[in-house]
């Protein structure tokens, strides 16, 4: 159980982490960033699918 809620964690952290890095910076201007962003939102998201529709 503490796997499953430190897994759980650190993704929510992940995606704060994002969050923040666009409020801070703003929308990326760069191909580069983007594809950072969008890698950034998206693991985690889907990360916590996994971890909930396996419980």
């Amino acid at each position: 159980m503490t796997l499953k809620t430190s897994a759980i964690g650190l993704n929510v952290l992940l995606l704060m982490l994002c969050a923040g890095f666009l409020i801070g910076h703003g929308l990326p201007k760069s191909l580069m960033l983007w594809s950072s962003a969008i890698l950034w939102a998206v693991a985690p998201l889907v990360n916590l699918v996994f971890i909930w529709r396996n419980s």
